[in-house]
């Protein structure tokens, strides 16, 4: 189908979204809406608000764009009594790039063998692990493998939980209780 303005052929997504249009983008005379997020509440949960007054469309694109832009709502920072930062405050180039740690194999067999010395005493070996790990020698997942194999080395002994006899009730207990009604 073809513009009936321009005589230029109308999109294929434009006829499916508006099946009765008779103009292409660039020729209708109907004014873009205005689509904010907006999050409610404490959590993530965000609700979409489409804004067709041209005034309010305005003041609000201004609002917005002092702030942050893309995911997320700029309610909060776009508040007249929040000021923004001056331009003599604003330091450049202040982030600072964490290197990522190095998780090798001979870091993971330094620490096994480390924790294998003290097997004796289970619950140092344990803190050992878990040291190099706070300190990034080994990754979560090698801390994982290093206790598992402790564990075979040395199982936890297993707690066996006494088995308490019950005392015989009376039938006539018995019978009150099955018998209950309120």
């Amino acid at each position: 189908m073809d513009c009936c303005k321009c005589y230029k052929p109308i999109p294929e997504a434009r006829l499916k979204a508006l099946p009765n249009t008779k103009t292409c983008v660039s020729c209708s005379s109907v004014e873009r809406d205005y689509v904010r997020t907006i999050i409610s509440g404490k959590t993530t949960y965000s609700e979409v608000e489409v804004i067709k007054n041209k005034d309010t469309k305005d003041y609000l694109q201004k609002l917005d764009s002092k702030g942050r832009q893309g995911f997320g709502s700029m309610l909060y920072r776009a508040s007249k009594s929040i000021p923004e930062p001056k331009a003599s405050n604003v330091k450049l180039n202040t982030r600072v790039a964490r290197t990522m740690p190095e998780f090798t194999r001979a870091n993971f067999e330094k620490v096994l063998e480390e924790a294998m010395l003290f097997l004796d005493d289970k619950d140092y070996a344990i803190q050992k692990v878990e040291k190099a790990c706070e300190q990034e020698m080994i990754s979560g997942v090698q801390r994982r493998q290093i206790l598992e194999i402790l564990e075979v080395f040395k199982p936890t002994p297993k707690v066996v939980k006494p088995k308490v006899e019950q005392e015989p009730v009376d039938d006539e207990i018995l019978h009150a209780f099955r018998n209950w009604k309120m």
